[in-house]
This record gives C-alpha cells, sequence and structure tokens, in this order.
C-alpha cells in the first residue's frame, strides 16, 4: 500500500507539471524567427556605429572654451599644483606647462619615460598625453586621464593661462579645396548625315581646229593726188 502511495504521488505530479507546461505554452506561445528571411535571425535589428571623426588638436584648442577649462581643471588638483611657483605633490606643478621642456620641472622625480621623452611640452603632445598617459608615454607615473576631445581642449587652453607670458594658441590652417574640373556635357550623338558628293564636272567635247586665215594680199601704194596751183596775183591797176 505504501508504494502504490509513493508511486500515484509521483504520478500525479508529473501530470500536474505537464498539464501546467500546456496551459503556458498556450497562453505565451514560443517565439519562432523565421529563417527563411535574410536577416531574420536577430529579434532586434542592427544599425553600424557612426562617429564622426574628431577634429585637429590645434582646431579644438583654438576654438575651446578657457573658462570651462578652468573648472574641468579642478580635477586635476588632487595630483597637482596650479599655482605659480607652487610645490610638486604627485604629480609636477603645472603652471608654465605649455612650452616646458618635458620632465625638466625642478625638484620633481620623473619616470624614465618622461625623462628620455626629449622635446617641449605643445599643443600636441599635451593633448595626446592627458588623453592616454600610458600609450603616449611608457612607464608614466600618471594614472588619470581624459577620453572627452573637447575636454582636453579645455583644459589645456586654461593651463596656457597659466603663465607670466601665455603661449600664442595654435595656427589653424585652412585647407584649400583644389578646384574640381568642369565635367564636359556629353552631346547626344547624332544620326550619320550623308555630305552630298559634289557634282562631277562632265567632260567638254573637244573644239574642232579653226582654218588659218590666209595671207591678205599687200594694197598697191596710193598716188599722190597733184597739189593745185596758186593763184596768179592780181596785176595792179
Amino acid at each position: 500500500m505504501e508504494f502504490n502511495k509513493i508511486a500515484g504521488a509521483v504520478i500525479g505530479t508529473l501530470l500536474l507539471v505537464m498539464v501546467i507546461g500546456k496551459v503556458g505554452n498556450t497562453l505565451v506561445p514560443v517565439y519562432h524567427p523565421p529563417h527563411d528571411k535574410p536577416g531574420a535571425e536577430s529579434s532586434q535589428p542592427t544599425t553600424p556605429e557612426s562617429k564622426e571623426p574628431e577634429k585637429p588638436a590645434a582646431e579644438l584648442i583654438a576654438a575651446a572654451d578657457a573658462k570651462a577649462g578652468e573648472s574641468r581643471a579642478k580635477a586635476c588638483t588632487s595630483c597637482h599644483t596650479l599655482a605659480k611657483g607652487g610645490a610638486n605633490g604627485v604629480g609636477p606643478n603645472l603652471y608654465d606647462i605649455v612650452g616646458r621642456k618635458k620632465g625638466g620641472h625642478a625638484g620633481y622625480s620623473y619616470s624614465d619615460g618622461l625623462k628620455n621623452a626629449g622635446g617641449e611640452w605643445g599643443y600636441e603632445d599635451l593633448y595626446k598625453y592627458i588623453g592616454n598617459p600610458a600609450g603616449t608615454v611608457p612607464g608614466s607615473k600618471m594614472a588619470f586621464r581624459m577620453p572627452s576631445a573637447e575636454q582636453r581642449a579645455q583644459v589645456i587652453a586654461y593651463l596656457r593661462t597659466l603663465s607670466d607670458a601665455p603661449k600664442p594658441l595654435p595656427v589653424v590652417e585652412k585647407k584649400t579645396e583644389a578646384p574640381k574640373p568642369e565635367e564636359k556635357k556629353a552631346e547626344p550623338a547624332k544620326p550619320d548625315e550623308k555630305k552630298p558628293e559634289p557634282a562631277k564636272a562632265e567632260p567638254k567635247p573637244a573644239e574642232a581646229p579653226k582654218p588659218a586665215e590666209a595671207p591678205k594680199a599687200a594694197e598697191p601704194p596710193k598716188a599722190e593726188e597733184p597739189k593745185p596751183a596758186a593763184p596768179a596775183e592780181e596785176k595792179k591797176n
């Protein structure tokens, strides 16, 4: 009897699960995407990511708002001081950073990468370094990075003002587009026109030779007419 009760309970439970599954499938049908149509495997359409190319650093910095950069530069004060003659912290003092020799601020222990970098901190170098310090200078101690190109340009525009003689803003070269060659419009093809052939001149019939003229007989010399005699002078009475 105990075995029959256990078996009946198990069978009843299985039947109940099957009934619940059937009812669930009826209420919420399973979605089967139509595989016969191209692109129907994914329930959500995928659109390619479109990202506008960044403008050149010189153009961004020349047009950046230094006031906005002043507020954004507050994030730098956790490691750097900005005042003239300020002490070095986790990072070196940033007063007059634009145009300063890389790894050359007195009293700060730079990484080997910056010591051997050479050159000065130009606008382009600062722009790249703030965006990715370790990628620009391998072994750099700076861990903070600012991915936004616009924010970097604003911070650099503000750091430029921290100087007794601020460096001039970068010059933006205007691109001149080459004039496009004028496209010649294709003329519609004209049907072949047959030009009239010039009329051929008909050969003239040969003229008969003229008979030679007989020589004229010589005229006899004319006799001289006698001159009239002079009238006799009248005798005077």
